[in-house]
């Protein structure tokens, strides 16, 4: 006997809907996987006490920038400029 549908499935919905609720399961292993990933990149992430010097003056060049010109993603050519404003410069072509 089909299922009765709700207001506001369709045919193709509710049809999607039992075919996921078929899916196997992703393996114990692969969901642990997957949270030590995301502990590792937590722990990545360096607070400001442990950055250098070098690393929170470029830091607050960034945020200086993107205030002063009202642009909270700068490019690529952009952060080159604001590097090059701190002095840094390519050696050796």
């Amino acid at each position: 006997m089909p299922r009765l549908l709700s207001p506001c499935e369709t045919p193709m919905s509710a049809e999607r809907k039992d075919r996921r609720s078929r899916a196997p399961k992703a393996p114990k292993a692969a969901k642990a996987a997957k949270a030590a990933k995301a502990a590792k990149r937590k722990a990545a992430a360096t607070k400001p006490d442990e950055m250098s010097a070098e690393v929170l003056a470029f830091i607050q060049a960034i945020d200086d920038y993107k205030r002063l010109n009202n642009r909270p993603f700068p490019s690529w050519s952009e952060i080159l400029e604001i590097l090059k404003d701190l002095g840094y410069e390519k050696v050796g072509i």
